[in-house]
C-alpha cells in the first residue's frame, strides 16, 4: 500500500499543493484540501480537461482573485465555495478503503474532522487513487529536522565494521522528509543527493562513496554518491542543505572529539550523544563505544540526554571594512532567531542598516552601518540579547551584550611584543606564545600578523595568527595556542577571551629556538630567541614552566630580560601580568607582612592568616615555616618555591598534625635563596587565640 503524508501547515500546503508562503492560512489549507478531495473522487487535476471542468478558484495562484473571501476566515469559506468543503461522510462512503485523514481541520471548518484523530499530521492511502504513483509526499524540513549523527572518517584499521567512510543522517522530526536534490558538503566539495530519499521519522540514512554502498547496505538505507569527497582524518566541516540551499545541519568535527587516543587512530566512528542538542559541538560528540567500532543505521552506542542549558554570549567583534563588523558568539545561534538590525546599536554609528547571519553555523552576524568608523576610536556595541537565542532556545543574558570594536591600524616595531612563552609543556599539555599591545590608543587586527619560527636566520613555518580576524586592543594580553582549554586546565587565567586558537604553532623545541612576529609582508615586529638555560637554576623540573619577560621596555633579545614564571603563580601566567614583572614598590624595598596580627579560630572574620611578600628582583626561591615562641617547628608552609616579584601564602593556624596548637605567640619566618648565593631571612610574629 502506498501512502501520502500531510502535515497541516507548511508540509500540506507547500509539499503537496504548492501554495505560496503568502497563502499559509487555514482557508488556503482547506482550498488545497479541496484539490485532494477531487483527486480522491477520481478527478485528475493534471488532466487536459481539468481547467475547463473545474473553477480556477481552486488553483492557489488564482485563488485570491477568483474567490476573494477564501483568504478570510473559515466561516466565509463555505458560503464562497460551497462545493469545496466536501462532507466527510460522503467522501468516506465514496472511497471507503482508500481514505484516512487526521490533523483536524476543525479550526478552519468546524465539524469537518469529527471523529478523526487530530495528531497534527495525516496519512492518506493512495494505492488505488493514484495508479502508477510511488512517491511519498514529505515535509519541507526545518533546521535540525535531519541531523548529521555519526561520522566514520578513519575506518582503518577496522574494529569489525567494513573499511568504509560514511556520514550517518538521522530524521529526528515527527514527519517524513525527502532528501531528493539536497546537497552534502564536505570541506569545499558539494555533492547532490539524487532520487527519492524518503526518511521516515526515526530513520537513518548513510551517505558514502558509491564504491562503499555494497559494504554498507547491510546496515540500512545508503545513498551512494559518485566522487564523494574523502573525510579528512584531522577534522573537517560537513554541511547538509535542502534543495533550496537552506542549512539543515552542520558539523565541524575534530580529532579532539574522540576523547580516546586509541580510537582516534582508526576503526572507530564519532557519534553524537544527543541528537536534540544539534549545536553541542565537541561537548556532544565522542568516539563510539560499540565493539564493532560504530553504529551505522541504528541508535548510537553513546546515546544519552545531553541538553544545552548554557546561555550564549557575544564574545568579540572583528572589523570587515570601514563601516561593517562581524559579531561573534560563543556558540551557534538558531537560524530562525531574530537577526533584525534594530537590536544592535553602537554609540556613534547607531543601528546598522542591515544584518546578515554567517552560515553555515550561525555563530556570527555581519553588521553594516551607514557611516564610516573613525581611527583610534573604540566603539561599544550594545545587543538586545533577549531576541537572540541558541539552537536550544537559550537567550543571551544580561552582562553578555556589550562588545568593543575599532578600526584597526598597522603596527610598528615595539607596538606588539612577545611577553611570555611556554615551549616545553607538560605531558598532554599545549605550548603558547603571549603577546602584549603596548600602545595607548591603537588597535590592530591579528589577521594581518604572522607568527614564525626562525631557522638559520630565515622564517620557517609561518602562520597567519587569525585568518578570520581578531582585534587586539591597547594594553591587552593575548595568548596564541592550539588548545586553549588544555592551557586553562593546567594554568590559572582570569580571562577566557584572551586566548586565540591557532591551527598550528611554529615548532618550539624544548632546548632552544627562535620565534618572531611580523606583518604579512614579513616585515619584522619582534624576534625572541630562547634556550632552556634561561630558566632559573633553582628549578628541579623545567617542564611546564614558562619564560616570562621582566620588562616591556627592554628588548626581547636580552636574555637577562627573561625569567622562569614563579611557582606561586603556577609556573605560567597566560593572559595576564607576568609573575616576574616588577611591581610598583621602590627598588630597594623588600617586605614580609602578615594579616591579621591576631588570629582566633573561633572568629568568622578571617579563615586564615595571609602572608604577603614583595621583592625588588626576580629569581628568589623561598622556604616559609612557622615556629612557636620557644623555636620549635609548628608548620612547614613552603619549601624551596620559586617566587615572583610579589605574592601571598596562607596559614590556617594549624600544625603539622592538622590540629589547633596552644594559644600564644608564633613566628612566621621566610628564608630567601638566590642563584648568586644570596640568602635573606624575614620574620613576622602572630598571635593565636581560641
Amino acid at each position: 500500500m502506498q501512502k501520502a503524508y500531510f502535515q497541516f501547515g507548511k508540509m500540506l500546503v507547500k509539499g503537496l499543493f504548492f501554495v505560496p508562503d503568502c497563502c499559509l492560512n487555514a482557508t488556503a489549507i482547506i482550498s488545497a484540501a479541496a484539490i485532494s478531495i477531487l483527486s480522491i473522487a477520481g478527478v485528475n487535476p493534471d488532466s487536459a480537461s481539468f481547467d475547463a471542468e473545474y473553477p480556477a478558484a481552486i488553483y492557489p495562484a488564482a485563488l485570491s482573485a477568483a474567490v476573494p473571501s477564501v483568504f478570510a476566515d473559515s466561516a466565509e469559506l463555505s458560503a464562497a465555495v460551497p462545493s469545496v468543503v466536501a462532507d466527510y461522510a460522503e467522501l468516506s462512503a465514496a472511497v471507503p478503503s482508500n481514505f484516512a485523514v487526521s490533523a483536524g481541520l476543525d479550526a478552519a471548518v468546524p465539524g469537518i474532522t469529527e471523529g478523526l484523530v487530530t495528531s497534527g499530521s495525516a496519512t492518506m492511502s493512495t494505492s488505488e487513487v493514484f495508479p502508477g504513483t510511488s512517491d511519498t509526499i514529505a515535509a519541507k524540513a526545518s533546521p535540525f529536522d535531519v541531523v548529521i549523527n555519526e561520522i566514520m572518517a578513519r575506518p582503518a584499521p577496522s574494529a569489525q565494521l567494513p573499511e568504509a567512510e560514511y556520514i550517518e543522517l538521522y530524521n529526528r522530526s515527527p514527519y517524513p522528509v525527502n532528501l531528493q536534490n539536497w546537497t552534502i558538503t564536505v570541506g569545499s566539495t558539494s555533492r547532490v543527493i539524487t532520487g527519492d530519499r524518503i526518511m521516515e521519522p526515526g530513520d537513518y540514512l548513510l551517505i558514502s562513496h558509491e564504491k562503499y554502498k555494497p559494504l554498507l547496505r547491510q546496515f540500512g538505507q545508503v545513498a551512494g554518491i559518485a566522487s564523494f569527497p574523502v573525510l579528512a582524518m584531522g577534522g573537517q566541516t560537513i554541511v547538509l542543505r535542502d534543495q533550496e540551499a537552506n542549512v539543515i545541519s552542520a558539523v565541524r568535527y575534530s580529532d579532539k572529539w574522540y576523547g580516546n587516543s586509541l580510537k582516534e587512530s582508526g576503526g572507530w566512528s564519532l557519534e553524537q550523544i544527543d541528537p536534540f542538542n544539534p549545536c553541542g559541538g565537541g561537548t556532544n560528540w565522542r568516539a563510539s563505544n560499540d565493539p564493532r567500532g560504530g553504529t551505522p543505521g541504528r541508535t548510537n552506542s553513546i546515546r544519552s540526554d545531553n541538553p544545552d542549558y548554557r546561555s550564549p554570549a557575544a564574545v568579540r567583534a572583528t572589523t570587515l571594512s570601514q563601516s561593517s563588523i562581524r559579531l561573534h558568539f560563543s556558540e551557534s545561534m538558531h537560524p530562525e532567531a531574530d537577526w533584525l538590525p534594530g537590536q544592535f546599536f553602537a554609540e556613534g554609528p547607531g543601528h546598522p542598516l542591515y544584518s546578515i547571519p554567517v552560515k553555515p553555523f550561525y555563530d556570527a552576524v555581519d553588521l553594516h552601518f551607514g557611516s564610516l568608523f573613525e581611527e583610534n576610536t573604540i566603539y561599544l556595541l550594545n545587543i538586545d540579547g533577549g531576541r537572540l537565542y541558541d539552537c536550544a532556545g537559550n537567550k543571551i543574558t544580561a552582562g553578555n551584550t556589550e562588545i568593543r570594536f575599532a578600526l584597526p591600524g598597522t603596527p610598528e616595531r615595539n607596538d606588539i611584543i612577545i611577553n611570555e612563552i611556554l615551549f616545553n609543556p607538560l605531558p598532554g599539555g599545549a605550548g603558547f606564545v603571549e603577546l602584549v599591545n603596548t600602545t595607548a590608543h591603537r588597535t590592530f587586527d591579528l589577521k594581518s600578523l604572522v607568527l614564525s619560527g626562525i631557522r638559520e636566520g630565515q622564517p620557517d613555518r609561518s602562520y597567519i595568527i587569525a585568518p578570520e580576524g581578531y582585534l587586539f586592543f591597547p594594553g591587552e594580553y593575548l595568548v596564541l595556542t592550539t588548545d586553549p582549554e588544555t592551557v586553562m586546565d593546567h594554568y590559572y587565567s582570569p580571562c577566557r577571551n584572551s586566548f586565540v586558537t591557532m591551527d598550528r604553532l611554529p615548532p618550539m623545541h624544548n632546548e632552544q629556538g627562535t620565534i618572531a612576529i611580523s606583518g604579512l609582508q614579513m616585515d619584522l615586529l619582534e624576534e625572541m630567541s630562547y634556550t632552556s638555560d634561561m630558566h632559573s637554576p633553582l628549578l628541579v623540573n623545567r617542564k611546564g614552566v614558562s619564560l616570562e619577560r621582566l620588562s616591556l621596555s627592554r628588548p626581547a633579545s636580552d636574555a637577562s630580560n627573561w625569567h622562569s614564571a614563579s611557582e606561586t603563580a603556577g609556573f605560567a601566567t597566560p593572559g595576564y601580568k607576568n609573575s616576574q614583572a616588577p611591581g610598583t614598590i621602590p627598588a630597594e624595598s623588600v617586605s614580609l607582612t602578615v594579616e591579621p596580627k591576631v588570629f582566633s579560630h573561633g572568629s568568622s572574620d578571617h579563615e586564615s592568616i595571609e602572608i604577603n611578600y614583595n621583592l625588588e628582583n626576580p629569581g628568589y626561591a623561598a622556604t616559609i615555616n612557622v615556629f612557636d615562641s620557644r623555636g620549635r617547628l609548628v608548620k612547614r608552609l613552603v619549601r624551596n618555591e620559586l617566587l615572583g616579584f610579589s605574592g601571598k601564602y596562607y596559614w590556617n593556624g594549624r600544625n603539622e598534625a592538622n590540629s589547633i596548637p596552644r594559644q600564644g605567640i608564633y613566628i612566621i619566618m621566610m628564608e630567601l635563596f638566590h642563584p648568586d648565593g644570596e640568602v635573606r631571612k624575614f620574620k613576622e610574629p602572630v598571635v593565636l587565640t581560641w
